[in-house]
């Protein structure tokens, strides 16, 4: 039977998910029976992941120096401590496989045989040089997307001789708020990504990080047949009217189009495929942003989507819905008059839409109660 135990993850003040890691008790009982330990006793509760480095990996379990206080983070001697489940404190290495693949869960250690405590790392890429230097004892089965958030976050000095290297900046401390064991069927609560699988998508948040079999990211065909199926999902979600699930999900898609994109001399075909395939995920994105009423980002989308029409020309449904998503994203920020020269050029693009006609009608009446408003309050200067 499986063995799993949980880390629930905050990022400054936001939570983020959870990350779920397979303990394998048959190879290395001891940092298991150590991490689960200190996890159902809540001893990794409040401490943070202390060194984290991008391509490479995070490391957290520093015992000693629990965050309580978000102003002494980060708190004198960070990294430096920690205590196992052991009366001796330190224990010896087990299954010291090759570290050829990520979301490994290992012992940190004190550069020495045997020295073993509660600090872990999980590593994001697979990292050969550290092969029988540290004990590996569990894997990642859940969560990839919020360890390769924590990857992300800003550090406050990227030298190995400052005191405060690859540890993350205070406004993106990473803290574990709860911790435990996990069982087959608890919740795998996630903030940063959707999970849900409608539609077909049983894709990892990031294109290398999935384990699916006959899965082959260097064939355009096959990536670009799983981008859509992530783009159809995101969808299907948008009908459903859950927006986030739908935000999150799209941004997916978008990950995988640029991150599979086929170069324009050795494919053209998908090349254009996966450009074309990107201005609808920016249109979208663009929409389920303007109905969470978050403008500026419905802004940025459309912005993308003119930078790439000097490419790859838009068709004019697609320019018309981009004006019609900018106006009323202006309109949003109250920003009438930018908000009518957006919604006049949808217009000219689709004369006969009754929904740009209506929205436009409302905002040229605002224009003019705006004027009006202004031309009185000036008048009173001259009375």
């Amino acid at each position: 039977m499986k063995t799993f135990a949980y880390l629930d993850i905050q990022i400054g003040t936001r939570d983020v998910g959870r990350i779920v890691i397979e303990l394998d008790f048959e190879k290395a009982p001891k940092a298991c029976d150590n991490f689960l330990q200190l996890c159902e006793t809540n001893d990794y509760k409040d401490t943070c992941f202390h060194r984290v480095i991008k391509n490479f990996m995070i490391q957290g379990g520093d015992t000693d120096h629990k965050i309580m206080r978000h102003d002494e983070y980060p708190p004198v001697g960070l990294g430096k401590g920690g205590r196992s489940i052991y009366p001796s404190n330190l224990f010896d290495d087990e299954n010291l496989r090759a570290i050829d693949e990520p979301f490994l869960v290992c012992m940190s250690n004190k550069g020495t045989v045997n020295s073993n405590s509660s600090q872990f790392f999980i590593n994001t890429l697979a990292s050969p040089h550290l092969t029988g230097k540290h004990t590996v004892f569990g894997k990642v089965r859940h969560g990839k997307s919020v360890v390769r958030e924590i990857e992300r976050v800003s550090v406050m000095s990227t030298k190995n001789s400052d005191s405060e290297a690859w540890i993350p900046v205070k406004e993106e401390m990473v803290l574990i708020v709860n911790c435990g064991k996990w069982n087959d069927g608890d919740p795998v609560p996630c903030y940063n990504a959707c999970y849900d699988s409608l539609g077909g998508d049983i894709y990892e948040e990031y294109p290398d990080d999935n384990e699916v079999e006959g899965l082959d990211l260097e064939n355009p065909e096959m990536t670009y047949k799983i981008s859509t199926v992530i783009k159809e999902s995101a969808s299907l979600l948008l009908k459903e009217k859950r927006l986030r699930d739908a935000f999150l999900k799209y941004k997916k898609a978008l990950r995988y189009c640029n991150e599979l994109i086929p170069d324009q001399d050795t494919n053209p075909e998908y090349h254009k495929k996966f450009l074309n395939l990107k201005k609808t995920i920016y249109l979208n994105l663009a929409l389920v942003a303007l109905q969470m009423n978050d403008y500026k980002t419905t802004i940025d989308y459309c912005g993308y989507l003119l930078e790439m029409d000097k490419d790859v020309p838009m068709t004019q449904t697609q320019t018309s819905k981009t004006f019609y998503r900018l106006g009323m994203a202006y309109r949003g920020l109250k920003n009438f008059e930018v908000a009518l020269e957006f919604l006049q050029k949808a217009s000219f693009l689709s004369p006969n839409d009754q929904g740009i006609k209506s929205e436009l009608s409302v905002v040229q009446k605002l224009v003019e109660d705006e004027k009006k408003s202004v031309r009185q309050r000036f008048a009173k200067f001259f009375d």
